[in-house]
Parts: structure tokens; sequence; C-alpha cells
């Protein structure tokens, strides 16, 4: 029993010492608010036999004609909240998304504010709950990769934006999002 503490007291000791990359703060309003344009947008289905689906192609205009703005995350420097607009590739509908954002030491975490998901999460194949972001301050991105949580998107929405036919396939397709958001350029 003995050993085993002392293995314990010196596994803390060690983990204690690691140096995990610097401050370990969460991140502020602050630190991460402006205006992140759409670079990229993508939904991978973990069927490897159905196609990634690139939204920005399908479903967003990521750069529609004037007087529209281009599709932006715009994160607030004064609270914790956002916005997310864009304009439906097609009809040339506005989107608009406002939520809450929590922040982490690298992260930040987008919470639409309905609890219900919305057409544009739908439409887009975001993630029902939240969409994990990973800030690098030094290029001034938000990026969510392979690391995100798989989730289920609808059938119609996913085929929709993958340009495929929903014949033979389920209600519902599993996979998870990569996107990238720059407040500079792509």
């Amino acid at each position: 029993m003995r050993a085993a503490i002392v293995a314990c007291s010196s596994l803390l000791v060690a983990c204690s010492s690691v140096d995990f990359g610097g401050d370990l703060r969460a991140l502020t309003p602050a630190d991460v608010r402006g205006v992140y344009h759409f670079c990229t947008l993508r939904f991978t289905p973990y069927q490897t036999a159905l196609p990634v689906a690139n939204v920005l192609t399908s479903v967003i205009d990521a750069t529609p004609a004037p007087p529209a703005l281009p599709a932006a995350v715009t994160l607030s420097g004064t609270d914790s909240t956002f916005d997310m607009t864009y304009t439906r590739r097609g009809t040339g509908a506005l989107r608009v998304v406002h939520g809450d954002v929590e922040y982490g030491p690298h992260s930040v975490f987008l919470y639409l504010t309905s609890q219900t998901p919305t057409i544009i999460q739908q439409e887009a194949l975001l993630p029902p709950a939240h969409l994990d972001l990973v800030f690098d301050k030094a290029t001034g991105r938000l990026t969510a990769g392979e690391e995100v949580s798989s989730y289920f998107v609808r059938l119609s929405d996913y085929a929709s934006a993958a340009g495929i036919s929903e014949e033979g396939l389920q209600d519902r397709i599993q996979g998870h999002v990569t996107a990238v958001f720059s407040s500079g350029s792509c």
C-alpha cells in the first residue's frame, strides 16, 4: 500500500512540473473579439463510402454579391456572445444565428441560444449543441478539426449539401465538422 502511495505521489509531482505550452487562463471576449470569415466548412460522414459535404460550395454563399455581406462569425469583445451570418446559396436568404460563447484556455465554444436545432444548424450541417473552435492568436484563426465529437445530421440536409441522392441511405448521417474561420484572409 505504501509503495502505491509513493508511486502516486511521484506521478503527481511529475505531472505538476509538465509545461503545457504557456498560459492556462481562459481566453476572454477581448482576446478573441472580431469578425471571422468562413474559409472552410465541411461535414465528413463516418461512413467512408459517403462523400464529404463542402458546405461552402453547396449551402453557404461565402462571398455573395453586394449589398450582402460575406459569411462570418462575429465574436463580441464586451460580452460572451456571437453572431453567425451568411447568405443561403441559391435563394439569397439571409441567415443569422445568435448564441453564447464559453471560453477555455485555447478554445471557444459557440452555443446556440435556442435548445432546438434551427434550420440554419440543420442546413449548414453544424453540430446541434455547440461548435468547438481552437483559437490561434498568431494567425487569427478559429479551427474545428477531426477531434470534434461526432453527431447526426438529417439525411435531407446532408444529401442536399453533398449533392447526392437520398435513396438507400439512413434517416440520419453520423459524422463530424471541420472548419476554419479567419479574422484575416483565408
